[in-house]
C-alpha cells in the first residue's frame, strides 16, 4: 500500500483504511519487541465487545503506552462509544471532571482504585472477554471530546467529530506523507492532547508508518536508530539536543506546543539533516499554519484550506475545515499580516504556553485561592534566568501568616507547591511568591501587572510583605538569617568528604531518604531530579570554588543512571575560567550518572 496522499480515494473514510491494514503489518515497536497490526486489531475487537455490552458510553482513555490507547480509541470507535482525553491523568483532577465520563479505561493499576467510576485496565485478561473474539465491520465515526484549560479557569471541554480530524489527517498527508514513507515514528510529545493523538497515533495508523510505543524522554535515546525514522517532538525537547547526536537517517522533525528558537531549528538541521516543521494551533482550531525557520522572523503559512484575517485588535479570524460548523473562530491570538504570510504577537487573554503546557493563570489563582492559607492571589509569568515560570502575589489567611513565620519562605513554598500538585501539571506551579497585605488595584479598577512583577525584581525572596495597601512590609522574618541557613542545610545532600584532583574537586554526598526532592518524583520509585542536581552543582561551585555571576544556561545535559534515597555519590566540579563553564558530573562508584555544563555570566 502506497503512502503518497492521492492513496486514498475521495470517497473513503480514514477509519476504514487503518481497518483495511494487512494482520502481519509491524504497527507499532518498543521495549516489548515489534507488535502487529493483527495484535491492535484482536486487542481492539475484545475491547469493543466488553464496551457494548457495559452501560457507560463516555470513557476516558488514560495511558502511558501508545499501543494501548491505539486499541481503546478504535474499541470506542468500534462500539460507538465517545472517547474522552482529559488535559492530565491527575486523580484530583480526573475526580473533578467526572461528570464529564462514565469510565476510564487505563493502563495504570494506581488510577483506576479507589476511584468512584467504573474503571477497565488493559490489556484484557482472558477471563475479560470472549476466545476468539467476535470480528467488527470497519468503524465509521469516532467522537472525542478534550479537555483543556479555559480563559475561566474551568477545564474547557472541546468536542471534536470525526469528520474535523478526517479533514486535518487529510491535509496533513497531503503535506508530510510521503517524508514519512518507510520510516518508525519517535515522539516526545503525549499522545492524551490533539498534536500527540493526531501525529503520534492517527497519520502513523492511516500511513501504516510504526510508531513507539513510549516517549522519547531524552535526546540521547535518538542515537542508534537502524532504520529511517521522523520525529514528533517539542521546542523543549529540541532545545536540550546534544552535538554528539548528529547519525541516522532522519526523514522529519516536527515541533509544535510553543515557539521553536531560531538557534535549536538550525541546530536540529545540522544534527540530523531535517529542518523541523512547526505547526501552530491549539485544541480547539486545530492545526492553522505551518512553518521552517531558516532566518529569524519567519512568518506563518496558513496550511491548505485555512483562511486567516486580522480582525480589531489584531487578532486572528480563523476560517478553517477543521472546525466543528464551518463558522468562522475569533482566536485570542495577536497577530501582523504581510506578503510573505504572518507574524504572531502574543495573546490577548490569560492563557499562556510554559514547555509547551497550555496553563490558565486564572485557575493557578483559582486553585491557590481555594487553599486555606491564601485569601487572594494574583499568578503572573516571570522569566527565571532564561526560561519561563510562574510567580504569585499573595495575601495570606491568619493561618497562612501562621505558615509562613513557622516554616520559612524556601518551605513554605515547598508545602505550598505540594498542596497544588493534586490539581496543576508541575509547570504550573508557582517558582516564586511575595506577599502583600491587600492586592492593589489601579485607578481604573484592573491589575497593574507591571507593579506586581516588579516585586520579584526588587525584593528578595526571604522578605516578608505585609504593609499598606499594595506596599511591601520591609520587616524581614523572625531568625531570618537562621531559618534560611536551616532551610538550605534541609535541602542540601550530606557532604561526607571533599578532595581536590588534578582538575576537579570531588565531593562525596549523601543522598538523604528526607530531602523534599524525592517527595513525589516519583510515587513508589523516587529519584534525585535532574533540575536539583544542577542546583546541586551550581550552589557548590559558588560555595567551595568562589564562583559568582548570575546563571547563562545549560547544555550536553546526559542523564543515565537515576540517583535514589539513602546512595552516596560522588560530584565532580570543574571550572573552566577562559570559557565561563562548571563542568559537573555525578557518579555511582565508578559508573557516570549524570553530567553536563553550566554557564556563569560575568
Amino acid at each position: 500500500m502506497s503512502h503518497a496522499a492521492d492513496s486514498f480515494e475521495p470517497c473513503q473514510r480514514l477509519l476504514a483504511a487503518i481497518w483495511e491494514r494487512a494482520d502481519e503489518e509491524v504497527v507499532a515497536f518498543g521495549p516489548q519487541g515489534e507488535s502487529l497490526f493483527g495484535e491492535l486489531r484482536g486487542g481492539a475487537e475484545a475491547l469493543a465487545s466488553v464496551l457494548a455490552a457495559s452501560p457507560a458510553t463516555r470513557w476516558a482513555l488514560c495511558f502511558d503506552d501508545s499501543l494501548l490507547f491505539a486499541q481503546a480509541l478504535l474499541a470506542c470507535a468500534l462500539s460507538g462509544r465517545e472517547v474522552v482525553l482529559p488535559g492530565h491523568q491527575r486523580p484530583a483532577a480526573l475526580t473533578e471532571l467526572g461528570a464529564g465520563f462514565d469510565g476510564i479505561l487505563t493502563d495504570s493499576q494506581q488510577l483506576g482504585e479507589g476511584g468512584e467510576h467504573l474503571w477497565l485496565r488493559l490489556p484484557l485478561t482472558a477471563s475479560q472477554h470472549e476466545s476468539p473474539a467476535p470480528r467488527w465491520a470497519a468503524p465509521t465515526g469516532l467522537q472525542l471530546t478534550l479537555f483543556t484549560s479555559g480563559s475561566t479557569g474551568v477545564p474547557k471541554a472541546i468536542p471534536k467529530a470525526w469528520h474535523q480530524l478526517e479533514a486535518e489527517l487529510r491535509v496533513l498527508i497531503a503535506l508530510w506523507g510521503e517524508r514519512l514513507d518507510g520510516t518508525r515514528l519517535l515522539a516526545s510529545v503525549s499522545h492524551q492532547h490533539i498534536y500527540g493523538l493526531l501525529f503520534r497515533i492517527l497519520l502513523p495508523l492511516v500511513l501504516g508508518v510504526p510508531f513507539a510505543r513510549t516517549l522519547t524522554l531524552y535526546p540521547e535515546q535518538l542515537k542508534g536508530q537502524r532504520t529511517p525514522w521522523a520525529l514528533i517532538a517539542s521546542p523543549a525537547f529540541l532545545s536540550r539536543l546534544d552535538p554528539e547526536l548528529g547519525e541516522g537517517e532522519c526523514r522529519l522533525i516536527v515541533s509544535s506546543g510553543g515557539p521553536l528558537a531560531l538557534a535549536d531549528a538550525l541546530r536540529s538541521a545540522q544534527l540530523f539533516g531535517q529542518l523541523p516543521i512547526e505547526v501552530f494551533g491549539s485544541s480547539e482550531t486545530g492545526g492553522i499554519a505551518w512553518r521552517q525557520s531558516q532566518a529569524p522572523h519567519t512568518p506563518w503559512q496558513p496550511m491548505p484550506g485555512i483562511r486567516v484575517l486580522v480582525a480589531a485588535e489584531d487578532r486572528l479570524l480563523l476560517h478553517s475545515p477543521f472546525l466543528p460548523d464551518g463558522e468562522p473562530l475569533l482566536c485570542a491570538d495577536r497577530i501582523r499580516w504581510e506578503e510573505a504570510g504572518f507574524h504572531l504577537l502574543g495573546r490577548g487573554d490569560r492563557l499562556i504556553k510554559i514547555e509547551e503546557k497550555r496553563i490558565s493563570l486564572d485557575e493557578v489563582e483559582t486553585r491557590l485561592q481555594a487553599l486555606p492559607w491564601v485569601e487572594a492571589a494574583a499568578v503572573l509569568p516571570l522569566t527565571v534566568a532564561t526560561r519561563q515560570a510562574l510567580g504569585a502575589v499573595l495575601v495570606l489567611t491568619p493561618e497562612g501568616q501562621r505558615q509562613w513565620q513557622t516554616l520559612g519562605h524556601g518551605r513554605f513554598l515547598i508545602a505550598l507547591r505540594e498542596r497544588l500538585r493534586p490539581w496543576l501539571e508541575p509547570v504550573a506551579l508557582p517558582r516564586r511568591v511575595r506577599l502583600l497585605a491587600t492586592l492593589p488595584l489601579s485607578s481604573q479598577g484592573k491589575r497593574p501587572w507591571s507593579e506586581l512583577k516588579a516585586l520579584f525584581d526588587e525584593l528578595p525572596a526571604d522578605k516578608m510583605a505585609g504593609g499598606g495597601a499594595g506596599q511591601p512590609m520591609r520587616k524581614e522574618m523572625n531568625n531570618n538569617d537562621s531559618g534560611a541557613a536551616a532551610m538550605q542545610a534541609a535541602t542540601l545532600p550530606t557532604l561526607l568528604e571533599q578532595t581536590q584532583t588534578l582538575d576537579a574537586l570531588v565531593l562525596r554526598l549523601h543522598l538523604d531518604p528526607a530531602l523534599p526532592w524525592f517527595s513525589g518524583h516519583f510515587p513508589g520509585a523516587p529519584l534525585l531530579p535532574g533540575v536539583t542536581q544542577v542546583h546541586w552543582a551550581i550552589h557548590y561551585g559558588r560555595q567551595l570554588l568562589g564562583l559568582s555571576g548570575s546563571f547563562g544556561g545549560m547544555s550536553q545535559l546526559k542523564f543515565q543512571r537515576p540517583l535514589r534515597p539513602g546512595q552516596q555519590c560522588s560530584l565532580h566540579l570543574t571550572w573552566q575560567a577562559d570559557k565561563g563553564q562548571l563542568l559537573f558530573s555525578y557518579r555511582l562508584a565508578d559508573e557516570l550518572a549524570s553530567s553536563g555544563r553550566v554557564r556563569l555570566c560575568p
